[in-house]
């Protein structure tokens, strides 16, 4: 196993190296990338001539970052058991990533709302963990000291200004199920997903 673009290791919860670093050994065919921040996913799994890829956004939060790779790693898991028949999110999936959702829960790793909160995901794992409001709201807690309060790009109202990822943007109308913003340094309109979490000024 190769890591490009920075380690891993060091955007994982401390405590959970270990954990992590026992799961992914003997997987020789298979790179864990640091990738840059994503405005329409938190990780991604593909493959590249005869290894595979897990890529991870370097700006999720520790917890956010765990979940994410495990998500991902569920993705290698069962390509390396069916291959291309399996669907992307189908129940060979579903069945993997809850596998290993209950045993890092057991491993005691987890602090206990975070945990609390898997509980209920972890018997019929979605696509996307945003989709769950409990675990979503949890993870995110881990992202903001006391001093900060986070708002989703949902709770911001047309021509509110906001923060992400060291730019400012003005929320502006929903499209659909996205919403446009404005970067407003580049005068450059992006879709932002309705559960992306920013600061608002």
């Amino acid at each position: 196993m190769k890591t490009q673009q920075g380690t891993y290791k060091e955007l994982l919860p401390a405590n959970a190296v270990d954990y992590v670093e026992n799961l992914l050994a003997g997987h020789d065919d298979l790179d864990i990338v640091v990738s840059k921040a994503r405005l329409t996913k938190w990780g991604d799994f593909h493959k590249e001539g005869d290894r595979f890829v897990i890529s991870v956004n370097e700006n999720l939060n520790p917890y956010q970052f765990l979940i994410t790779l495990l998500h991902e790693f569920a993705h290698y898991l069962v390509y390396k058991q069916h291959g291309k028949n399996a669907k992307p999110h189908g129940q060979e999936w579903k069945r993997t990533f809850s596998e290993i959702l209950y045993d890092l829960m057991n491993s005691g790793l987890l602090p206990e709302k975070l945990t609390e909160a898997l509980k209920k995901y972890a018997k019929n794992p979605r696509a996307a963990v945003t989709t769950d409001l409990n675990l979503k709201a949890a993870l995110a807690s881990f992202s903001f000291t006391e001093s900060v309060s986070p708002s989703t790009i949902e709770h911001l109202h047309p021509g509110d200004k906001f923060l992400f990822h060291g730019r400012i943007f003005e929320r502006l109308e929903r499209r659909r199920k996205l919403y446009k913003c404005l970067d407003i340094k580049r005068n450059k309109i992006y879709l932002f997903q309705p559960d992306v979490i920013v600061k608002k000024l």
